[in-house]
């Protein structure tokens, strides 16, 4: 990566910006058009055949918005996973799977025909919003002396990754896995795991990112790089033995091959094919152990443990399906549920006050879940939620129209928490990357959880403020640099050319 003179001197820019684009109306056009019609088609004649022209609009989708912004979909990555994932689960669904955490039947409809339209408005809101921003954000992301400082900082960065890993490894010897020992992971967290290891744990994604920034840097030595590429793969399988599950191990591994895909963005099909071996071993794994966890670790027969996975799958897109069968309105406005997500706002403790005031997909527990299960919910105080809940509580709350609004809401807000973390890893620096992973990390769980407190809550403003302040701070220390860097060799050039 390095500095182009194009646009005088004083317009240094990075090699790899963005071109200009040419926007795709045309295509966004049809695509719109498709989807409305796989929409009105799946109300009038409901059929699982709705369901499969759904996902083959979404792969439709993801062909859009990489020709929009390659980079843009590679930061989308953890989100494609999750709606993919539930566009699975509604065809599931819809082929009548039972749900026993909403205690309904699946059936045909237009559950994911409406769920991919209202997908698709949020996925090329996001990417017209980013690519529109690259370039500008992408400005003096590096500097010589913060790549200096970079490159001092590679090898402590892996060493606390490999120090973390290995007391979590020790903990969990002493203690025992969940994975072994057949404890539910939550119960696990809330009881007898330690401080050092719920660091790790909870902080998986960022370091994911970290060790990929350090892997895929041709600043670093091979030597550095094999051991960010072990250090990841170790702690990969620690999570295992911890309980994460398929969906969680998934998204870790795209963080950690991000700054990959982007540095490969321009051949990214090539890359995709090449990484296609070790990504699908890796998944394998993940699966693996996610079907020993759901037969009872190894003590359920197999169709027992097909059913439990099953119903798990159903899980991802079941609050949408009961959303889009009881709350189908094209608008509405519920004052009681918009003021208990503004009471969250100002409590000490945001998670906790959603979980009391039943918002977010706690909502759901409370109106659907059976007694008992409700009552487990309960008792884990907020540890454990459904999943996938901001589309269908936006319908349940603002009706179609507030869907909408919201998702495009979202579009523009993901795209710029995908834009920090772009020039995070543009730059590398360790502490740009823990801030822009953590603000991405907040903005992708309202986009899924439905946690307005995540994005809009003072004490998470004021640290979005802070961060905002550091990096202000680091761009001005890189301009400074660049545009001394780049008068002195203007000076060179006159003198060189009035000697001649």
């Amino acid at each position: 990566m390095g500095i182009s003179g194009q646009g005088g001197a004083t317009a240094p820019r990075y090699r790899d910006e963005p071109a200009p684009l040419r926007w795709p109306f045309g295509a966004i056009v049809a695509l719109t058009a498709a989807l409305a019609l796989n929409w009105a088609l799946a109300a009038a004649l409901p059929s699982v055949l709705f369901s499969l022209s759904s996902l083959l609009l979404f792969g439709a989708l993801l062909l859009l918005v990489a020709r929009i912004s390659a980079a843009g979909l590679i930061l989308l990555l953890p989100l494609v996973i999750t709606r993919g994932a539930t566009l699975v689960s509604l065809l599931v669904i819809e082929a009548g799977a039972y749900m026993p955490e909403v205690n309904r039947l699946g059936a045909p409809g237009d559950a994911s025909a409406s769920f991919v339209a209202f997908t698709a408005l949020f996925f090329l809101v996001f990417a017209l919003v980013f690519r529109r921003f690259e370039r500008l954000f992408l400005a003096y992301a590096r500097s010589p002396l913060l790549d200096q400082v970079v490159a001092w900082l590679g090898w402590p960065v892996v060493a606390l990754c490999m120090a973390l890993g290995g007391l979590a490894l020790l903990h969990g010897m002493q203690s025992g896995f969940p994975l072994l020992a057949g404890v539910d992971r939550f119960l696990y967290r809330r009881e007898y795991s330690s401080g050092l290891v719920l660091v790790l744990l909870d902080n998986k994604f960022l370091f994911a990112a970290m060790l990929g920034a350090i892997a895929f840097a041709p600043r670093y030595q091979p030597l550095l790089k094999t051991a960010a590429i072990l250090t990841f793969l170790a702690l990969t399988a620690l999570y295992f033995l911890f309980g994460d599950k398929f969906f969680t191990i998934l998204a870790e591994v795209a963080f950690f091959a991000m700054p990959l895909l982007l540095a490969r963005q321009g051949r990214l099909a090539g890359t995709m094919l090449r990484l296609a071996v070790p990504v699908a071993a890796l998944l394998c794994a993940a699966l693996g152990a996610t079907l020993y966890i759901y037969s009872g670790y190894g003590r359920l027969p197999l169709d027992r443990t097909v059913t439990l996975v099953g119903e798990r799958i159903a899980g991802q897109g079941e609050l949408w399906f009961v959303a889009s069968r009881d709350a189908r309105r094209v608008t509405h406005w519920d004052a009681h549920l918009v003021q208990r997500n503004l009471d969250t706002l100002g409590d000490k403790s945001p998670p906790a006050s959603a979980f009391t005031n039943g918002v977010e997909t706690y909502y759901f527990i409370q109106h659907y879940a059976p007694s008992k299960l409700a009552q487990s919910f309960r008792k884990n105080g907020g540890w454990v939620q459904l999943t996938m809940g901001t589309e269908a509580t936006a319908l349940v709350m603002f009706g179609y129209v507030g869907v909408a609004a919201i998702m495009a809401f979202l579009g523009v807000v993901i795209a710029f928490a995908a834009l920090y973390l772009r020039r995070a890893f543009a730059s590398a620096f360790p502490l740009s990357l823990f801030f822009a992973v953590w603000t991405f990390l907040q903005v992708y769980f309202s986009a899924q959880q439905a946690s307005l407190w995540s994005i809009a809550a003072p004490g998470q403003i004021n640290r979005l403020l802070l961060f905002v302040t550091v990096e202000i701070i680091l761009l001005a220390v890189n301009r400074a640099q660049i545009l001394v860097g780049w008068d002195r060799m203007r000076a060179a050039l006159f003198a060189a050319r009035r000697a001649a």
